[in-house]
């Protein structure tokens, strides 16, 4: 997949502190607090951060956190937070690669998670470990 023909949200110079176009996402993970790991839903990736949801009030500005989701550890710093969402900004920048690579998955998230219901379910039926 080209990385232009992936639909970037694009933030003007002037209207905020985005510093790096975001790729709109909706995929499970994890991320590592000070208070714990909390099971997580990325809202949506840059280059340079994150917008996440967890299933309780966002950790306070200023903590770090690690984000994992599919195969991808990023560090970051809270840089803002609302309810259960929070920015988190990373102290280094994920790949293009694995931006695409998510965005890809996100694509076939559906079709995916169907996939993996099916075959748990025929496993449980058929007495095999699920």
């Amino acid at each position: 997949m080209a990385l232009q023909a992936i639909p970037f949200v694009h933030q003007s110079r002037g209207a905020g502190r985005r510093q790096a176009a975001r790729v709109r996402l909706a995929l499970p993970g994890k991320v590592i607090l000070v208070s714990g790991h909390e099971p997580c839903l990325v809202d949506d990736l840059s280059l340079t951060g994150a917008s996440v949801s967890i299933g309780r009030d966002a950790p306070p500005i200023g903590d770090s956190a690690v984000l994992m989701v599919n195969g991808i550890e990023a560090f970051g710093t809270v840089v803002w937070h609302s309810g259960v969402h929070f920015g988190l900004c990373f102290e280094e920048p994920v790949t293009r690669d694995d931006l695409v690579r998510l965005r890809g998955i996100h694509d076939h998230f559906t079709a995916i998670e169907m996939d993996r219901q099916r075959r748990n379910a025929r496993d449980f039926v058929q007495g095999r470990p699920v």
